[in-house]
Parts: C-alpha cells; structure tokens; sequence
C-alpha cells in the first residue's frame, strides 16, 4: 500500500505535470521503479498493461505513464523546463509526451497520495483558462484477506474488463484526443485513467449522455462496482511530445 504518512498541514497540490512515455520493450513495475522529480511533493507512476487471463493487470509494458504533484506553478514549470534533468530515466525511452497541467477540480476518494485525508489537500486554486480538457479519474478497491478477496475477485475483474470497453470505445469518437489506462505502484495504489478531450461539452456527452461510460457510471452508483473513485478535471498549460506519433495541445 502507498505510504501513510501524512503532508504538513495546508500543503496543496495546485499544480501538476503528466509523464506518458514509450520504452523499447515491455518493463515489469515488479521490478523497475521509475523515480519522479524531486520538486514534486508526490508522484504516481505505472504501467498501460493489458489483462491477463484471469483478468488482472499484467503490470508489464512498454507503455508507462503518471503525474507529478506540486505545491505552486513554479515548481512545476522547473521540471518541464528540464525534464531530463528531473527524470534521466528519459534517455531510455523512444517516445514521451509531457504536460503541464492546471487542475481546475476534483472529488472523490483516492489513495495516490497515502490515508484518504490526504485528497482533500489536493485542492485546485487555478482560474480556469479553457481549451482543451484532460481528465483523471481512479478506482479502487479496500484491502481484504485472503478468503475475502478470492470472493471479491470478479467483481475487480469486472470493473477492469469495463474499464478497456470504455477506452476502446472512446478511441472511436472524434472529440477524444488521447487516452490511457495507467496502473501506478505500488501494488494496491489506486489505479489513473487518463483522457484529453478537445472542449468541456466532448467529454460530457461521451461520459455521461448515452453510452458505454454512463452504464458503468450507473452500475457503479448502484452495484459498488469500485470501493471508491476520484474525479479530476485539468486544463494544458504547456505540452511538448509526441503520443503515439500524435503532438497534442
């Protein structure tokens, strides 16, 4: 589980930046770790890996991405001015896209940052400036013993089945501009969806008019497909890269 340690009293996570990138082959989180950058007061970071044949994360791919956390605008701003200054394992990677992001909200519950009294710390306090808009969410799941998990395992699997439905699902719509499933470490961490959309009313009406999205959205509120799960929206205030050979905003 993330550690419990809890931040000084009103520390804010005001700004963030978002890390995607590609290795030249498939790397297991089981075994390399991938540090963040020291101005960054928390860091989530993992694997895009497929679903086993149980239906669990295989945590392996050459596909790897997350965000960094930060108290104010200049810290962040440091990091992408000097990204392989701040995270030398980037010389490894044949592709990255990086952004600088404004969190303009958020609700839920999530564990990246440790004990759930820590996500109320992450509070957004910028203006929002419009454009394009990039989403977060997370699930996830209360920690059970044995016997209890083995019984509580298809309905994890469930979710993360749903989870790829929707993602292929939104690949086809024109107003989504990238999208991925990212399983930060360590293992029990709550697991980031990430999404880019070209404007507010695009992600609206793929995440909650009719669909794929919205029938999880209601089976979560009445079947507790998820423990818990977070929301946060976020504007681009810098960006630089390729995704997927794409340069997005």
């Amino acid at each position: 589980m993330p550690s419990t340690d809890t931040y000084p009293s009103g520390r804010l996570f005001n700004y963030m930046t978002f890390h995607r990138v590609r290795f030249p082959s498939p790397t297991s989180a089981h075994t390399e770790p991938f540090g963040g950058p020291d101005a960054a007061v928390h860091w989530v970071f993992g694997t895009d890996s497929s679903l086993d044949g149980s239906g669990m994360r295989t945590r392996v791919s050459d596909v790897w991405g997350g965000a960094a956390f930060y108290p104010d605008l200049r810290a962040a701003e440091a990091v992408i001015d000097d990204l392989t200054g701040r995270l030398p394992w980037l010389s490894d990677t044949l592709e990255a896209w990086h952004a600088l992001l404004c969190p303009i909200s958020h609700r839920g519950k999530v564990n990246w940052f440790g004990p759930f009294e820590a996500a109320s710390q992450f509070s957004p306090v910028c203006p929002d400036p419009g454009g394009p808009l990039v989403v977060l969410t997370s699930a996830g799941f209360n920690v059970l013993p044995p016997e209890q998990l083995k019984a509580d395992l298809p309905r994890r699997v469930d979710f993360s089945i749903n989870v790829d439905r929707v993602r292929v699902w939104y690949a086809k719509l024109p107003g989504n501009l990238a999208r991925g499933v990212f399983q930060t470490g360590p293992v029990g961490s709550d697991g980031m969806t990430f999404t880019l959309w070209r404007n507010d009313v695009a992600m609206t009406q793929a995440a909650y008019q009719s669909g794929i999205h919205r029938i999880q959205v209601d089976r979560y509120k009445t079947e507790h497909t998820a423990d818990r799960s977070s929301f946060t929206r976020a504007r681009i205030l810098r960006s630089l890269g390729t995704w997927d050979g794409i340069a997005l905003p």
